[in-house]
């Protein structure tokens, strides 16, 4: 069903006004813009949301925020449009749509098609408001589907061909995004007659902005990381938040994580209607929230793939009605590259399930330009709405100088900081609000289980995109773009990080460079018994600790990116020896030992040699008599054993016993 009417015809008068911000474009000025034009154009309107639609529309909650309505139209540029010659021989076509009582409108293609070397803008009533211009290079590989919220109740489309165009028009409009609500500091800069302190803000009035100091001091790396965005059903638009993240390859790969309950994704989907706002923001502070300045930009990019959601594991999944699947969490690959003029952060990450006693949450509440809230007690661990168990986080948040942030809807997806200044989760939702802020918490799907416990497919899990060389780290940072020329990262991996004494482990180091040089330290404090105690081996095996206590493991990695230090902990425990007495060594010998599982025992004086041979906990693993004897050595074969510690008794001496150690190198 349609709504739109022919209304009027209008005189329409362009003239040359500034504030040029765009949608990923390639910029300049409309035609129109640089001349002074006198006609009349079709004007369009998009019959308003109901009172009812709007208060409907409106129904508060923590999760995915409502901001707009979408209404039906089956408008044409090329036929419904008003075309006119210009003097140069060249052609425009302009049409205008009206929506009363909008705040911001934006357009839904159902085709999107322009000739080469043609143009196409779009802006407001009072020209303050323009995205553009496209062309056939911007849209044509990468079909526009959507444009950004526009400014006002009214928008008006302006298209260009000059006479050697080459190629059909096509730009077909078959729904209209209403707004009313969630933007209205992001659109009030473009209104006539705008005071940068008039502005009031749209969130709540405990929100602290990321402005404000001291709350945001040594947080501005990650301020830049944090977006929000808006998405469609068939009947709404939401707004959400999320973060731009980093990942071990460090290469600027345009990831945003976010939660799954915006918008509910699957993994490979291809997300339609997704619009990403960057650096909405204030660039000065103003306590309780009130505007003094306008959004430092209007910067934004659309739609992108989902690379994995947990919506796509196994924990919860299908869940309930308005409940969330696992760790509620969604990773998008945006469909380009994230300019660099937009300043972007890709944040840092830490998937470990560890201590978290401080940091901040940087969100956009109601819509509303960014905020930040403040934690100084441990994060802990809980369930939340149907999701997997302990597979979110719960916050309380502190008063700070400026206020006493919470989050509010709109705010979920938004990323979680700790004491590292690194992801530790995203918002699933929770009770906290200004009236009353300490009693009521927030709850965050951890990061540590949105990398490999919803699922065993490559959707389920953050770990095959966030690590795509897969050195297994614990952690990583964040960096700006050029990522490329990043500093070197490391890491040591363990089959075990306790163990017995005179047993061995396997070391595993991993870095981001296809060169390097690599030097192991097994005992950096010295205690002694560690065989062998140094390695210039990427992968050292079979290291043997022969003494209990707390081994210092160092590893330094060189590379033509620099130096990278890693450090770890190894746990030597001292063994029980079942009440065994050791073998004299004058009467016994055994080797190889260490061994691969074949050993030779050789023995003073001619005896039938019997016995057993014990784990390290005292269970029999194997017995032996009336071996095969050469010149007094004896072969035992045990290759189907595991490696580790081992004791050998004769039953000749059952009082006694000796170590052997079986290795797999």
């Amino acid at each position: 069903m349609s709504y739109l009417k022919i209304l009027f015809f209008a005189p329409f008068t362009l003239l040359f006004y500034g504030n040029i911000f765009s949608q990923i474009s390639h910029g300049g000025e409309p035609y129109s813009f640089k001349k002074n034009l006198n006609f009349k154009i079709n004007n369009y309107v998009v019959n308003q949301p109901t009172r009812n639609e709007i208060q409907l529309a409106s129904i508060d909650s923590k999760e995915a925020y409502r901001v707009g309505i979408l209404k039906s139209a089956e408008l044409s540029l090329s036929k419904n449009g008003t075309w006119i010659q210009n003097s140069d021989g060249s052609k425009s076509c302009f049409l205008k749509i009206k929506s009363p009582s909008a705040i911001g409108l934006s357009l839904f293609f159902k085709n999107f098609n322009l000739p080469e070397k043609s143009e196409l803008f779009i802006y407001n009533q009072n020209k303050k408001h323009i995205i553009g211009k496209f062309n056939s290079v911007s849209t044509n590989n990468n079909q526009l589907t959507h444009t950004q919220i526009i400014e006002g109740e009214t928008l008006i489309i302006e298209y260009y061909e000059p006479s050697e165009t080459v190629g059909i028009l096509k730009v077909e409009i078959n729904q209209i995004g209403y707004f009313f609500r969630g933007f209205e500091e992001y659109l009030e800069p473009f209104k006539d007659g705008y005071s940068n302190h008039s502005l009031k803000s749209r969130a709540d009035f405990c929100q602290v902005d990321v402005a404000c100091a001291p709350e945001n001091v040594g947080w501005s790396e990650q301020i830049d990381a944090v977006i929000h965005f808006t998405y469609t059903d068939p009947n709404y638009i939401y707004v959400c938040s999320g973060s731009v993240i980093n990942n071990t390859n460090q290469d600027c790969t345009p990831y945003i994580l976010t939660a799954w309950h915006c918008g509910e994704p699957n993994a490979n989907q291809n997300l339609s209607g997704y619009t990403w706002y960057w650096n909405y923001q204030k660039t000065s502070c103003q306590p309780s929230s009130n505007a003094s300045n306008p959004s430092k930009g209007n910067q934004t990019m659309i739609n992108g793939v989902v690379k994995a959601s947990s919506g796509s594991g196994t924990l919860n999944n299908p869940p309930s009605s308005n409940q969330v699947a696992g760790s509620d969490f969604t990773l998008v690959e945006l469909n380009t590259s994230i300019p660099n003029s937009y300043n972007a952060f890709y944040a840092g990450w830490d998937r470990g399930n560890g201590l978290n006693s401080s940091g901040v949450s940087i969100h956009h509440p109601d819509g509303s330009a960014k905020k930040i809230s403040t934690f100084t007690s441990n994060l802990s661990s809980t369930n939340f709405n149907g999701g997997a168990f302990n597979a979110h986080w719960e916050v309380y948040w502190d008063p700070t100088t400026n206020g006493h942030g919470v989050t509010e809807g709109g705010s979920s997806g938004s990323p979680i900081f700790n004491q590292d200044k690194r992801i530790v989760g995203q918002l699933s939702g929770g009770s906290s609000i200004c009236s009353n802020p300490d009693l009521y918490s927030d709850i965050y799907g951890k990061f540590s289980s949105n990398w490999s416990s919803n699922g065993t497919s490559t959707g389920a899990q953050l770990e095959p995109w966030l690590d795509p060389i897969g050195i297994n780290i614990n952690n990583l940072d964040g960096t700006y773009s050029p990522c490329g020329g990043n500093s070197l990262i490391c890491n040591i991996g363990l089959n075990t990080d306790t163990i017995n004494e005179d047993e061995i482990i396997d070391f595993f180091g991993g870095t981001n460079s296809n060169s390097a040089t690599w030097t192991w330290d097994f005992d950096v404090n010295g205690i002694g018994g560690v065989s062998p105690s140094t390695s210039l081996d990427q992968n050292p095996s079979s290291v043997l600790y022969s003494n209990p206590g707390s081994f210092d493991v160092s590893l330094t990695v060189s590379s033509g990116q620099g130096t990278c230090l890693v450090d770890t902990i190894i746990t030597v425990l001292p063994i029980d020896n079942t009440g065994l007495k050791m073998i004299n060594q004058n009467e016994i010998e055994i080797f190889p030992n260490p061994n691969n599982g074949i050993f030779s025992i050789k023995v003073k004086g001619n005896i039938n040699l019997i016995g057993s041979v014990y784990n390290h906990i005292g269970q029999k693993v194997k017995t032996f008599k009336d071996l095969n004897r050469s010149n007094s050595k004896y072969e035992i074969n045990m290759v189907n054993m595991n490696a580790g510690l081992y004791y050998l008794r004769l039953d000749n001496a059952p009082e006694y016993a000796h170590k052997l150690i079986i290795s797999r190198n």
